[in-house]
């Protein structure tokens, strides 16, 4: 008879709480340096507000320019507000944004300047930068 007891490595056993940890230290940090940077309000406005930027987009990729360079424009993942900045003032009913773009053939950034009115964002700017590049698209402006 074998009473042999076989133990499985430490990643077997631990892996769940390695990775739940690990989450949430990312989380963690991701939070202090919003905090920091004294913009933690504006980003989290920033996330609710997701008109701002689909409306940019969509006006984006009716641009010419940025179809033949870029490609068309995909929606943001949630990392892509948090990378860039956002600076809301007038009581919320301006903003001032940067966010990471991802079109089908090119990455760049996306610069917003809107006036919020009736609940509707009025677009002063929209430039989309090219990354690695000095090219700059004036969608709006």
């Amino acid at each position: 008879m074998d009473n042999e007891i076989t133990q499985e490595n430490w990643w077997k056993r631990n892996w769940k709480w390695f990775v739940s940890l690990l989450a949430f230290i990312l989380a963690s940090l991701i939070l202090a340096y919003a905090i920091a940077q004294g913009n933690f309000k504006d980003i989290a406005q920033a996330y609710n507000d997701t008109a701002l930027y689909t409306n940019a987009i969509d006006q984006a990729n009716d641009n010419e320019e940025v179809i033949e360079i870029l490609g068309e424009i995909g929606p943001l993942d949630n990392l892509a507000i948090l990378e860039g900045s956002t600076k809301y003032s007038n009581n919320n009913k301006s903003v001032f944004a940067t966010v990471r773009i991802r079109g089908k053939k090119k990455r760049g950034r996306m610069d917003i300047a809107a006036q919020k009115v009736n609940s509707e964002w009025i677009y002063e700017i929209i430039k989309v930068r090219i990354e690695k590049s000095t090219q700059i698209i004036k969608v709006k402006e």
